[in-house]
């Protein structure tokens, strides 16, 4: 069975040679080469928040399945009128 994955972050900003941005990424929701591809771009945009907000560091583990509810969340909330009620198990760590 093939399980494909999608993702809308997964186009580059373009900076000049300055270091200044000159266009922001489009969101182009499509598929996801490989899973440690996307892990790479989630921990790349984990560490720029904790650079830009750092007395709100988070250090978060992206294993399979949570990078999988992560999408899934993503593509939910950025649907229109999108929602979602998360509920986890308590004291199990997931």
């Amino acid at each position: 069975m093939t399980s494909y994955l999608f993702a809308d972050f997964q186009r580059e900003d373009k900076f000049n040679e300055y270091g200044e941005l000159t266009e922001e990424a489009p969101f182009v929701y499509e598929a996801i080469p490989d899973m440690e591809t996307i892990r790479k771009r989630i921990n790349n945009k984990m560490e720029g928040y904790n650079e830009k907000f750092p007395s709100k560091k988070m250090n978060l583990v992206i294993f399979d399945d949570a990078l999988k509810h992560l999408l899934r969340i993503t593509r939910i909330l950025l649907s229109p009128r999108g929602n979602c009620l998360l509920v986890g198990v308590g004291g199990s760590g997931k």
